[in-house]
């Protein structure tokens, strides 16, 4: 049995979906909404994050005033003064040790000149709060005789410590050492020491 099946049946045609005009429009519109809504959100975004920068900014310079104000209100640094007297102290010393060397080299024979050593070592050995009123050496530096004033008498031996360290006077003894409150107006006590050539 044959059956015939008219393809051009409105029923078998492709359907095409047509949109109309005002269809089109809601569509267009709904997208443009979005679009500005998106737009906006990042508009929003973008200027609180300005905002976030420019708060940064002022306070960095806020920070940066208040640098250059703490600057201006603290003094200049000034060194310690008993630390400067002390330094001008030494430096006088050495001046006035420098001096008396020189003038004892115009005067001793060239063969004497090591006596130019011991002289440095004494010098050298002497701590603050502590001077030398005398030094007498004889025998080429062989017999020596020290005397001398000191704020505290523990800087004597620690004088004598001193001393024991320079190689000029390695093998050097005290033979009499004394030491007794100073009996003027000045503070501190008086010295005298003597030494002899060690067996």
């Amino acid at each position: 049995m044959n059956q015939q099946i008219n393809l051009y049946q409105p029923i078998f045609r492709k359907q095409q979906i047509i949109f109309s005009a005002a269809t089109i429009a809601w569509i267009a519109a709904g997208l443009l909404a979005l679009l500005l809504a998106w737009s906006a959100l990042v508009g929003q975004r973008i200027n609180r994050l300005e905002a976030e920068h420019q708060r940064q900014l002022a306070a960095e310079q806020r920070a940066v005033e208040r640098l250059g104000e703490m600057r201006a209100d603290m003094p200049p640094s000034e060194p310690d003064p008993e630390l400067v007297g002390a330094v001008e102290q030494l430096e006088a010393r050495r001046e006035n040790l420098h001096s008396s060397l020189q003038a004892l080299a115009l005067r001793l024979p060239a063969r004497d000149g090591e006596l130019l050593g011991h002289i440095d070592a004494l010098a050298r050995a002497v701590p603050q709060g502590l001077w030398l009123t005398g030094v007498r050496l004889a025998a080429e530096g062989q017999e020596l005789t020290i005397s001398g004033r000191a704020l505290a008498a523990r800087l004597v031996p620690e004088y004598l410590d001193r001393l024991s360290e320079e190689a000029m006077l390695t093998g050097t003894a005290f033979g009499r050492f004394s030491i007794s409150a100073s009996n003027d107006e000045m503070p501190g006590v008086t010295f005298i020491l003597t030494t002899t050539e060690a067996e």
